[in-house]
């Protein structure tokens, strides 16, 4: 299974760390990055990733989105859903062609982002991206994997009919190798532990890959490891919150207002959490070996220094994470069956080490191990269904 780099905002502290052996390959964010600069990239860092289209909203050019000859705004002014039907053709061709000249590994048919899906989105879907891009793509005799864009909402895992509609459409097209599989959800807590919907990505996964198709997940976070165990081709890591969680509002041009700095968080593969460095300052103090607690890394040493001054934009935490979380996911085992024991027994150390760590320190909801009972509880029916 691989692990693909999220980039986004700072992109740089992701290419420095696959650079240097850390992950398989990079997704690239063309809001946060100019057409021409990732044309100018040495090859060597995109022949082993793909390009994230980010069509989600047709008319909205964040940052350097209208750099892009795809962009919908440099074909027509005020490009909006209608003008699809005249200009689908030339979208597909000049998305295709700028994928090809960057020589990514794969080819992504991009996708509409709507808050509620139209009655007739997946016909649109099909006429306005997928028809026409795989029609090119075969016309061109283009030698590339291609990657169907879907974003699943909370609603198609939970409502069975929604579910299958999606499904059948996703593997109704025979000329896909797989799916750039997103899941939005809109939880407020910084881990996911709703139970039903962690349920219903495995099962998701499950039967794309019963169906041969490529799963690449992304925007994930510390779930990536629970979703490991349906077996997925990768998934992702990324710095900021807002790449290891999809949200629209990172492709909009909202007015800039005042926002609070967010406390900066170390993510460990013992806890499975990132933690507040608030809570790391309270351990130093009461936990004679709390830095057992957290992984080894290069940066570590820098980081648990008392001179260390911790913020959520300096580059250690996340180089870090994107280290550490790397060689966790390629540590686990290829077969199912063993790989779900062993995450289930890292999952059972975790919430031993939280409780003892909470004998001295108490931490909150986003730093403590509330999530993993869920998990466990998700993991153990799983287990149950694919052994049916």
């Amino acid at each position: 299974m691989k692990v693909y780099h999220q980039t986004g905002f700072r992109d740089k502290w992701n290419i420095e760390s696959y650079s240097s052996g850390v992950g398989d390959g990079l997704i690239f964010s063309p809001i946060n990055i100019d057409a021409d600069k990732l044309l100018a990239l040495e090859t060597e860092l995109k022949k082993t990733g793909f390009l994230d289209p980010q069509l989600y909203l047709l008319n909205e050019a964040k940052g350097t989105l209208d750099t892009y000859p795809y962009f919908p705004g440099n074909l027509k002014p005020d490009f909006t859903t209608p003008d699809l039907d005249n200009s689908h053709l030339q979208l597909a061709k000049l998305c295709v062609d700028y994928q090809i000249g960057n020589e990514f590994e794969y080819l992504v048919i991009p996708t509409r982002y709507y808050a509620d899906n139209p009655t007739n989105f997946f016909v649109q879907s099909s006429d306005y991206f997928v028809t026409p891009f795989c029609d090119y793509i075969k016309e061109n005799t283009i030698d590339k994997k291609v990657l169907l864009s879907v974003i699943v909402k909370p609603i198609m895992l939970t409502d069975e009919e929604k579910r299958n509609e999606i499904l059948n459409w996703i593997t109704g097209h025979l000329d896909i190798d797989g799916v750039y599989l997103i899941f939005e959800n809109n939880f407020t807590s910084k881990q996911i532990k709703d139970f039903e919907y962690l349920l219903n990505v495995l099962r998701f996964i499950t039967i794309l890959k019963n169906n041969e198709l490529e799963v690449h997940l992304g925007y994930t976070n510390n779930e990536a490891l629970l979703y490991s165990i349906a077996m997925p081709d990768s998934v992702t890591v990324g710095s900021y919150e807002n790449l290891r969680s999809f949200g629209i509002k990172r492709f909009q041009d909202l007015e800039k207002s005042p926002m609070k700095s967010p406390n900066a968080r170390l993510y460990s593969s013992k806890l499975l959490q990132w933690i507040d460095y608030e809570y790391i300052q309270a351990m130093r103090s009461l936990i004679a070996d709390y830095s057992d607690y957290f992984d080894d890394s290069e940066y570590k040493p820098l980081m648990f220094t008392p001179e260390f001054k911790w913020h959520f934009a300096k580059p250690e935490p996340y180089k870090h994470y994107f280290y550490v979380f790397d060689k966790q996911m390629k540590n686990l085992p290829e077969s199912q069956e063993e790989r779900i024991e062993i995450i289930k027994n890292t999952i059972k150390t975790a919430i031993s080490l939280f409780k003892k760590i909470e004998d001295d320190v108490f931490l909150d909801d986003n730093s403590d191990g509330s999530h993993l009972p869920t998990w466990i509880n998700v993991i153990n029916t799983f287990k149950k269904e694919i052994s049916q």
